[in-house]
């Protein structure tokens, strides 16, 4: 059976297209995904204000600060509270549906150490704009690239990807699905801590019911997705989260990228093989860390690791001081 090779980060190819393109939404079928607000009012945080007074708000220090998929991102400070935001400014062109599901997965994430708290929605005549926590520091995807792409330390990645399963478990006990980890879509700041951002792709996880829209980035979607599956959205963040560890790991991607070979599709003729991990041989860990990754990477999603699984891996627990049980005052 034919293998998929591995695809090194640092290829010339790789870092051109370095910002991951998302599959066409021409190919959604009757999506499971956020429910639409009943009213437009729901778009907006409890605290509703006009746009004049959001404009009166924020004090826009660089309009320019980064640039999106689907719009720019300003740096602003909050008149009220001082702190930093960045404003996520959509063209009216965007997709409202996009658009409502960010706002939706924000609400009800709420607040976490390891997500980009969502703050706000205002509608403008020409745009929408959303303001989230500001992180100071950068996608994954450049802290790597700014690093020539070397394996990281088992200390520096353990810590990462704690981070990025904690907040998947948070999500995940809201019912929301991620749908979209990469390195791009995680931040981490100067104290080495990483936050998840960008829900516009996250769906709502309805009992026993499966996604059939097909969303994702190139590299990092679960093979389900790719044979054109109802997937359960959780096993999906694993397995793109799994890809996300690799990367740290080894510095390289673990499988081809799907979309590129001409994969993801329903041609029978071209059917995805039987994905099986392969680890450079260049770089040397544990079987331990082996096992998890792989864990990750199952093939089939209904054998595939759980986020309370990750996070109770004995890897994943290395470090970490051992649990003592306090001894009742008349013993």
């Amino acid at each position: 059976m034919k293998e998929l090779t591995i695809t090194r980060i640092d290829s010339p190819k790789i870092i051109q297209e370095k910002k991951s393109r998302d599959f066409d939404t021409s190919l959604v079928r009757s999506p499971v995904g956020l429910r639409k607000p009943r009213r437009q009012a729901s778009l907006c945080s409890q605290e509703d204000i006009s746009p004049e007074a959001f404009m009166k708000r924020y004090i826009v220090e660089k309009d320019d600060f980064a640039k999106g998929a689907y719009g720019k991102v300003s740096l602003a400070t909050d008149r009220i509270t001082q702190e930093k935001v960045v404003i996520k400014k959509c063209a009216k062109t965007t997709s409202i549906k996009m658009i409502q599901t960010e706002v939706r997965a924000g609400q009800l994430i709420g607040s976490h150490p390891n997500i980009a708290t969502f703050h706000r929605y205002q509608d403008f005549a020409d745009h929408h704009s959303m303001v989230f926590q500001y992180i100071d520091g950068l996608d994954l995807f450049t802290h790597l690239e700014n690093t020539g792409f070397a394996p990281q330390t088992d200390v520096i990645a353990r810590a990462m990807l704690k981070d990025i399963f904690m907040g998947l478990k948070h999500c995940h006990s809201k019912n929301i699905a991620h749908r979209d980890i990469k390195l791009e879509n995680i931040l981490i700041n100067s104290a080495g801590k990483c936050f998840l951002i960008d829900f516009g792709l996250s769906g709502l996880v309805e009992e026993k019911k499966l996604f059939r829209d097909w969303v994702g980035s190139d590299n990092y979607i679960a093979p389900e997705l790719v044979r054109r599956r109802s997937y359960d959205g959780f096993k999906a963040d694993v397995f793109s989260a799994g890809v996300v560890a690799f990367a740290l790991i080894f510095g390289v991607f673990p499988f081809d990228n799907l979309r590129v070979n001409g994969r993801h599709s329903n041609d029978p003729s071209r059917p995805l093989p039987t994905l099986k991990v392969r680890f450079p041989s260049d770089v040397k860990v544990s079987q331990s860390v082996k096992d998890l990754v792989s864990s990750m990477l199952e093939d089939d999603p209904d054998k595939r690791i759980s986020v309370d699984q990750v996070l109770a891996h004995e890897w994943m627990l290395e470090g970490e001081p051992t649990p003592t049980i306090a001894k009742r005052s008349n013993e």
